[in-house]
Parts: structure tokens; sequence; C-alpha cells
């Protein structure tokens, strides 16, 4: 079996991120496949406090929805995450999440324990923007998305970047969506 981790980075469902993510999704679907999607708009996850507990034991003293998210990552074969570009980065809410790996990342390189197993993931990057960027605009997200997935073992293996969204919403982008569908079972083929 498979395990897909999708996380949905936008503040509003069923938007230019959420929408190809979904596309992506469609793309892998299988028998041997589990996806668990995740709304971070809709999860209680409460902002990183900095008070180094997680430096001691690995482990992060806030109980929220992050410790089921720990848990996410731990089974997850391949973790895909999809957001909006604010001011040349990830959504709030995904950088909160993103944040919350703290503790992940003292066991690893502080503590040489990781809390999550070093098997070997795959990532994928799915980010839109309003705006006329060209690719390289990405790059600051891009670097963010990449230190989160180091963080957790996965590889970014590949990226979706989309620009323009306010001229063109990607529901009515037809081309694309088939596009993303299709880099889904790509995706899935190579897994």
């Amino acid at each position: 079996m498979k395990n897909i981790l999708a996380i949905y980075g936008s503040h509003r469902r069923g938007q230019n991120s959420d929408i190809l993510l979904d596309a992506l999704l469609k793309g892998m679907e299988a028998e041997d496949t589990s996806v668990k999607k995740l709304y971070v708009a809709a999860l209680n996850i409460r902002p990183c406090l900095a008070c180094d507990h997680c430096y001691k034991d690995a482990k992060c003293i806030i109980k929220d929805d992050m410790q089921s998210i720990y848990e996410d990552f731990e089974r997850a074969d391949m973790v895909i995450t999809a957001t909006p570009i604010y001011f040349n980065t990830v959504s709030s809410g995904l950088k909160t999440l993103i944040d919350r790996c703290q503790s992940i990342w003292s066991g690893k390189y502080i503590l040489g324990k990781s809390p999550i197993s070093r098997k070997k993931r795959l990532g994928h990057a799915i980010c839109t923007a309003g705006s006329t960027m060209a690719d390289e605009d990405f790059d600051c997200t891009i670097k963010v998305l990449d230190m989160f997935y180091k963080c957790i073992n996965a590889e970014l293996a590949g990226k979706t970047l989309v620009a323009h969204t306010d001229k063109l919403h990607v529901k009515n982008n037809k081309e694309l969506l088939d596009a993303m569908v299709n880099k889904g079972r790509y995706i899935l083929e190579g897994f």
C-alpha cells in the first residue's frame, strides 16, 4: 500500500491550489494507494513557542492537531503540499505547520534521534500565484518547502508552479487540469 499525505495550504477551499491538488490526486487513484487529505485551515495548529523543549527529547509540548500530523508523516510514502503564494512564500497556515516541525528537526540534528523514521519519502509541491510571476519568482517558496521536505525525510522530487491565476482561474484551464491528472499518473507509475 502506498500512503500519500495531501496537505491543502489554502485558506479558501476549492480554489486554485486545491483544484490542482485534486487533479493530481485523481491521476494517482489506484487500488494500492491510500490518500489522507489535511486542510490546514480546518486544523488546530498553534504556532511554535520557541521554548526549546524539543531540544531535550525531540517532542513538542503543544498538544493540538500536530500530534496526529507527526504520525501522518511517519506513515506517508509521499507528501504533497499545495499552497497559494502570499508575499513570495507559503500560506500562513502551512507555514505554521512547517514551523511546528522544529521538534523533528531538533531530534534529527540536535539529538541525533529522529522522532520519525528515516525512510525515504517523496515530495511534490504545488504553488499558485495570482500575479504574473516567472518561475524564479517562486524561489523563496520552494526554499521553504525544500527545507520542510528535508526535515521529514522527503525528497522534493517535483513541483508545479502556476502563475496568472487572477487572469485565468485553474478551473477554467482544461489543458492544465488534464496535465495535472497525467502528472499524477506519471508520478504513481514511478513510485
